[in-house]
């Protein structure tokens, strides 16, 4: 709410003094600079606070005014998109609006503040009117406690609706331009693979081989080729003080030098070079794009067929038949990871693993991870689990930390008796605590659900308005089928997200009714030999299990506390 003080003038009718009542206002000055190339000179941060602070001044200065703006700070968000809200200085811009210092902000226009078509009119029709807070977007002449401000709303929605087109339309030919470029054998990447440097090449962004770097890709793929364990690789990496890719992405090289941490590499990482077609010359492109034109934020996967592929695109750094002889030897080994010796050992499969998700290791907090061992004789499965920094060689090494499934699921077992037992916890107690979880999650999904209805029908409404100033001549022909064109992708993305909403209330219903069996069978848990998945989820948060062999455990009881030997 504005600020009321007085202020004493000279009436020149008489000599006695009237007393007016003054609005005084503090102002959150808010600018904003694009990120894409869009944004003309006259758009720069410096000529956007220019503007509002002269617009100020002239305010200030009309005679007999009932209002003065005072600035109490000015918030920036320089190259960040105004499609999405997440921004710094806005972040900062609206925690001082909730703490009461600012009761005024001032924009340059509305495209500065938001070029989200829904969520820019979400802010300023709903969130700052019920904050109390005016706002102003000077060139649009848009002001919130203006006395036609219910006349100059339609304006304001069809300036959003333009600003939301642009941005959706500067995505659009932004896409097709990287597109193109792919097509033609660019790299469209921000960073270039390890191994490579981008360079300018006749006019075109090329991947060119990285002298140091390639020498390392060459050696990964030789020596996998040769059959050489990741064990011994990473090894011979960390002896030679190679960096692992994303601390040469941190320093800028690849060799440690004084004062860095050097960090073995992980085998996941060489890995993913050895199955990158780019070092065989092959240069496979649009796996993501923006989500801004269905409505959505971020990135979204492509489907493979909308990959842009280009063969003999660059130098390779490596020869074409080792890079296919690697990756027939690696698709014969997936599913499968090495043990200290380098023999073979696959990995447990997820659904037969009850301990998922929620076993952790006591020295050094990482997860520990499951494995089986299947008997020779009766062709039974053993399950352990171990902490994989064990077998690290930096200073993230772990003390040797493993337990068998026999004897965490024994101690398990015997504590979740014990702990019914003492606490007179009945099943019944258990499934009311499982339902109240659920309900919550329900609740948000809900939430999303009526948020998205309720944005449909205002949107509904808001295509009346426009289709009216497009059959008065308001808006032109382009325009209003650029709004129609949107709102369709809006209403598909909508009917999707909706669509997946109930899918999850659905499974999460049938999830809770399967989770309220088990709970309601847990009487049986004295005489119960044998744990399941199920009880599990119900029962327990996590458990924790040092080298010394102590097993701690904590419970989801609201009471809580935890277990150990």
């Amino acid at each position: 709410m504005a600020r009321t003080s007085k202020r004493y003038l000279d009436n020149k009718a008489d000599t006695e003094q009237t007393a007016i009542s003054i609005e005084k206002y503090f102002v959150g000055i808010y600018s904003r600079l694009s990120v894409d190339n869009g944004d003309k000179k006259s758009e720069s941060i410096e000529n956007q606070i220019e503007v509002i602070r002269q617009y100020i001044a002239e305010q200030n200065r009309k005679p007999g005014g009932n209002q003065i703006f005072e600035v109490f700070d000015i918030y920036v968000d320089r190259g960040v998109s105004g499609t999405s809200f997440e921004r710094a200085g806005f972040d900062r811009l609206m925690d001082d609006v909730r703490n009461g210092n600012i009761n005024c902000i001032i924009v340059k226009d509305l495209s500065r503040f938001g070029r989200d078509y829904l969520e820019t009119g979400n802010y300023i029709e709903k969130i700052l009117p019920f904050l109390q807070v005016r706002f102003i977007a000077v060139t649009d002449g848009f002001d919130s406690m203006s006395d036609n401000v219910s006349e100059k709303k339609l304006a304001m929605n069809v300036k959003n609706l333009v600003n939301d087109m642009y941005a959706k339309d500067i995505s659009k030919r932004v896409m097709g331009a990287r597109k193109l470029a792919a097509q033609q054998g660019a790299y469209i990447g921000s960073i270039a693979p390890y191994g490579y440097k981008a360079e300018k090449v006749n006019g075109i962004r090329k991947l060119v081989p990285h002298p140091e770097n390639a020498r390392i890709v060459r050696y990964l793929f030789e020596s996998y080729a040769a059959g050489i364990p990741y064990k011994e690789t990473v090894s011979c990496l960390y002896r030679g003080k190679v960096h692992r890719i994303s601390d040469y992405n941190k320093y800028g090289h690849t060799f440690q030098e004084d004062g860095e941490v050097l960090y073995q590499w992980n085998p996941g990482a060489i890995r993913g070079v050895l199955k990158n077609p780019v070092y065989a010359g092959r240069l496979v492109q649009g796996k993501t794009k923006s989500g801004l034109q269905v409505g959505q934020k971020g990135t979204r996967h492509t489907q493979q067929n909308e990959w842009i592929t280009v063969e003999n695109s660059h130098e390779p750094i490596i020869a074409p038949e080792l890079f296919d002889k690697v990756n027939s030897a690696l698709t014969g080994a997936d599913g499968q990871t090495e043990n200290k010796s380098g023999a073979m050992k696959r990995t447990v499969r997820d659904d037969e693993n009850i301990f998922r998700h929620i076993l952790y290791c006591g020295d050094c907090g990482g997860k520990m991870h499951a494995r089986y061992y299947q008997s020779r004789v009766n062709g039974k499965r053993k399950y352990s689990y171990d902490c994989r920094r064990i077998h690290y060689i930096d200073g993230r090494k772990c003390s040797k930390n493993n337990v068998s499934e026999e004897q965490l699921e024994s101690y398990v077992l015997e504590q979740v008796r014990d702990i019914l037992e003492s606490r007179k916890i009945s099943s019944k107690d258990l499934t009311a605590m499982n339902r109240q979880e659920w309900e919550k999650r329900k609740a948000t999904y809900l939430a999303e659900q009526n948020s998205m209805i309720q944005e449909r029908q205002k949107l509904k409404m808001k295509a009346l308005n426009v289709y009216m100033q497009y059959k008065e001549g308001g808006i032109g022909e382009q325009e209003y089928v650029a709004f129609r064109e949107n709102r369709a992708e809006y209403e598909r993305y909508c009917e999707k997200r909706l669509e997946e909403l109930k899918r999850k209330i659905r499974r999460g219903e049938i999830r809770s009714e399967e989770q309220d069996t088990f709970l309601r069978s847990l009487k049986k848990a004295k005489r119960c030999k044998k744990l399941n998945i199920h009880m599990i989820d119900a029962l327990i948060e996590k458990i924790t299990v040092s080298p010394e062999g102590v097993i701690d455990i904590r419970f989801r009881f609201g009471d809580g506390g935890d277990s150990n030997v």
